[in-house]
């Protein structure tokens, strides 16, 4: 049990670091970090099965914070297959803010790892 606490928490300490490579630049050079180079490969936003994951993390998101956002638009997305597909997602929301989101998909089964309001706001 206490090696599957530990390797849980491995992963999902690579997947917090993953999520933030979308906006952070790297320290050579300035240029930014592509998914790519995490192994984590471009989604296109209006997939239907990107779409259906990002709701999938607001239904999660609002069942477990007990808050009632609503889903609007994927900004960015990226997935990753291994023994699980790892969904990172960055969701906007009804309120106008975007969160980030990893969803982990196993068959049919779908975990909610993270969620999170990324500090810069949509002016869209």
């Amino acid at each position: 049990m206490a090696a599957i606490s530990h390797s849980l928490l491995l992963v999902l300490t690579f997947l917090v670091a993953v999520s933030t490579l979308f906006e952070f630049s790297t320290a050579l050079g300035g240029r930014k970090a592509k998914v790519s180079d995490t192994g984590f490969k471009p989604a296109d936003p209006k997939d239907p099965k990107v779409v259906e994951v990002a709701v999938y993390a607001i239904d999660e998101h609002n069942k477990e914070a007990k808050t009632n956002l609503k889903f609007d638009h994927v900004l960015k997305a990226a997935f990753q297959v291994a023994q699980e597909t790892t969904y990172s997602l960055v969701i906007v929301s009804s309120d106008e803010y975007n969160y980030e989101a990893v969803v982990l998909l196993n068959g049919d089964s779908k975990k909610l790892i993270s969620f999170r309001k990324q500090k810069i706001y949509n002016f869209q």
